[in-house]
């Protein structure tokens, strides 16, 4: 039996943006959410999780259409640069936070919909594709102001 198996890199990030790579697909996707508070308790977690949920169900079409196949192993691997993302998602650590459970029951029930195996795993930090988008993204927008489209001088736009 053949596997198939699909690679998705997640990363969010506190000022409001994430972004997911499928390397079965080669394709990516930047997101922009309403980032948090600054200094709020588990921003960084939320968005990794946010991230995770958007790769999913983004992803969901043509994960249904690639795993049609019923002679083959079916593998997603859902792979993050947060440790503490990934340990929640494998239940090993207690989700704390309220909006992150909520994130987390939304990612389980979109799992429940595609009939395969879900791996998440963690990956530095240095190997995430999704990551190195987001910081391309982070450092164009350090020089532009996204709104009027001027050039700023040593001002961070977020």
């Amino acid at each position: 039996m053949r596997n198939i198996l699909i690679a998705i890199d997640v990363d969010g990030s506190p000022s409001g943006y994430i972004s997911w790579h499928n390397h079965f697909q080669n394709k990516s996707k930047i997101r922009t959410l309403k980032p948090y508070k600054r200094n709020e308790r588990f921003v960084v977690q939320r968005m990794e999780m946010l991230a995770v949920y958007f790769a999913i169900s983004d992803n969901l079409k043509a994960f249904k259409k690639k795993l049609k196949r019923k002679d083959k192993k079916k593998i997603i691997v859902i792979r993050s640069d947060s440790k503490s993302t990934i340990e929640q998602l494998n239940r090993r650590s207690k989700v704390k936070d309220d909006i992150i459970k909520r994130i987390y029951n939304s990612i389980i029930k979109i799992v429940g919909k595609i009939s395969c195996t879900l791996v998440f795993d963690y990956l530095r930090r240095t190997s995430n594709r999704a990551g190195k988008i987001l910081e391309l993204l982070r450092k164009e927008t350090k020089y532009y102001n996204v709104s009027t489209k001027k050039k700023l001088t040593g001002i961070v736009v977020e």
